[in-house]
């Protein structure tokens, strides 16, 4: 094993940041002190890794339609809000996220297995690595803020309406969007000048496969200023990247539960409190006021549950695994025997969550769920119209000359 198997891509900059060199290729892994090997958890990783490099393809093609699907339906003129803007931003980066890993899975699973030879692992796959863990760190982390942001919008419209319609409309979205992914570039680009690629001299024990030399991501720190450079920037990437953006998404979950049981109180009472007919049983125009109130209130919560359902799967996904790449940065022996091992499985995990959106959306939203019927189904829809009204018209005429014959 060596550290260019690491595929963890929402961790990559963590992962293969890890103090102990990057070649560990033919090295006994029971070196590395402090937590030892967990045999089962070897096992898993032989087992799953035979069909990780075809699973992840197809849950990538999936979630890539998915997004664009997303993005086509979040874009027209009578989805226009806010909150759209940076869903719509969010199936972006999800996409390509997704996207990249295609490629990655392809070359580094299917095409040449996984075992670390010369044909795998070439100086251009390096090339292809170094570059692939850049791009995807970066649209990934855009996600997680991008997510944080969705959550903070909602907060902010719900809990103090005034606020939300003056500092949360489309306008500020898009500037929220585009900061964003400026601000998280800038974090996480710097990061790159640590990669280097390593040789390593390779020979088949078995003699079956050519001797030459494989290239390997590994970080630089070899001088003094690399380490403090490395050092730096690896908790720059932990707090920025992933200890915080949980945090405040767990913040941000607790509140919206919270303010919605109490806008549900409030309603209920409300409601309690207001007649719904006068004495001669004529319906009051408050009560016409208050069902609409109502009407609307409800739309609202649902949306509500909705972007709450898409932070809390975030949630889910992205804390566990925040937490164990910081712990695998930290200790040499976790990293190799906990985090490694789990990488592939934290790799569909997080995948399944880029994709999963449309599901959602799709279940959630009634608004978004007509709006996709009437674009992408509405040939098929209008053919099943006719060919019921058609039915029915003849099941009449058939039904009139009956009458007729009697």
């Amino acid at each position: 094993m060596n550290y260019s198997d690491v595929s963890t891509f929402s961790d990559m900059t963590l992962n293969i940041s890890g103090p102990l060199s990057t070649d560990t290729t033919g090295s006994d892994m029971g070196v590395v002190r402090g937590i030892s090997e967990v045999p089962e958890l070897l096992a898993f990783q032989s087992r799953y890794q035979i069909i990780h490099g075809y699973l992840a393809p197809i849950i990538c093609i999936f979630g890539v339609v998915a997004n664009i699907l997303n993005i086509v339906v979040l874009t027209r003129k009578n989805m226009q809000t806010s909150t759209n803007v940076i869903l719509t931003g969010l199936a972006i980066s999800d996409g390509l996220t997704m996207a990249a890993y295609i490629p990655y899975a392809l070359l580094l699973y299917v095409i040449h297995g996984t075992r670390s030879t010369p044909i795998r692992d070439s100086y251009g796959v390096a090339q292809f690595h170094i570059g692939y863990a850049l791009f995807s760190v970066v649209v990934h982390s855009i996600s997680i803020w991008l997510t944080v942001t969705l959550a903070l919008f909602r907060y902010i419209f719900i809990r103090f309406p005034r606020l939300g319609a003056q500092y949360c409309n489309i306008h500020k979205a898009k500037i929220a969007v585009v900061a964003v992914v400026i601000v998280v570039s800038l974090v996480c680009v710097p990061y790159s000048v640590n990669f280097t690629i390593g040789e390593h001299n390779f020979t088949d024990p078995n003699g079956v496969i050519p001797n030459g030399t494989t290239y390997t991501i590994q970080m630089k720190q070899e001088s003094e200023f690399e380490k403090i450079l490395y050092n730096i920037n690896f908790w720059i990437q932990a707090i920025l990247i992933k200890l915080l953006p949980s945090f405040l998404l767990t913040i941000f979950s607790i509140l919206l539960v919270n303010t919605m049981r109490n806008a549900e109180k409030r309603r209920k009472k409300l409601l309690n409190n207001v007649p719904m007919s006068d004495e001669n049983g004529a319906t009051s125009a408050s009560s016409t006021t208050t069902a609409s109130r109502k009407q609307k209130k409800s739309r609202s919560n649902r949306t509500t549950k909705m972007l709450l359902a898409v932070v809390i799967l975030f949630l889910l996904t992205e804390t566990p695994q925040g937490i164990l790449s910081v712990m695998g940065g930290l200790d040499d022996s976790f990293f190799m025997h906990i985090y490694l091992p789990l990488g592939d499985l934290l790799d569909i995990i997080t995948l399944i969550n880029n994709g999963i959106n449309f599901v959602l959306y799709c279940t959630m939203s009634k608004q978004f769920r007509d709006t996709f019927l009437k674009l992408f189904l509405k040939n098929v829809l209008h053919q099943e119209y006719r060919r019921t009204k058609n039915t029915y018209t003849a099941a009449q005429a058939t039904q009139a000359t009956k009458d007729s014959d009697v």
